[in-house]
């Protein structure tokens, strides 16, 4: 099964997808953002112009998309819709529109691969970590684009809350019951 976590900052998405991949006996695939970031010296998009956000956007989606097609299953760390949901939210506009065209194409035909995504809700109180945005209207913001772009393409997702310390087990048999067990 091809799983992928969606949600705003601080939702856990990074702590649900190991903990899944490690209950399903399966790859765990990082978010790309991150590593591009770290190869190009940074830890942060602070200070970041427009054009190198553009350079940094498009490569962490290739490198997304080529680590996901290595892999019959996986649960992803953040979905091509969470990188579409940051193009469309901070990149579009400084952007002609061939540009944007080619992203969202590239993000469409990304998310077909998905048997499920798993949107996590908004959480208006997140713990800090370098690059996390906490400020709740910004990740309010954010999770309804995410939330808005699934059911705008159609995708197959659950809104599937997680409690962080939750038992894995018991997570996954009440949100996946169609998952073989591992």
């Amino acid at each position: 099964m091809r799983i992928a976590i969606v949600g705003s900052a601080g939702s856990g998405k990074t702590t649900l997808a190991k903990a899944l991949a490690a209950q399903l006996n399966c790859p765990y695939l990082a978010d790309t953002i991150p590593l591009v970031l770290r190869d190009r010296g940074r830890d942060s998009w602070r200070g970041v112009d427009s054009a190198d956000r553009r350079k940094i956007r498009e490569e962490a989606l290739t490198r997304k998309l080529r680590l996901e097609a290595e892999h019959d299953q996986f649960v992803s760390d953040k979905s091509v819709i969470d990188y579409l949901a940051y193009w469309l939210q901070n990149q579009s506009e400084y952007e002609q529109r061939h540009v944007s065209d080619a992203f969202l194409e590239q993000c469409k035909d990304g998310a077909k691969r998905y048997d499920l995504l798993l949107f996590l809700p908004f959480r208006p109180e997140v713990e800090f970590a370098v690059g996390r945005n906490q400020d709740p209207n910004h990740n309010l913001k954010v999770a309804a684009h995410k939330r808005g772009l699934l059911v705008l393409l159609g995708l197959p997702h659950v809104e599937a809350p997680y409690t962080f310390g939750e038992n894995m087990a018991a997570w996954a048999a009440r949100w996946l019951p169609a998952v073989p067990a591992p």
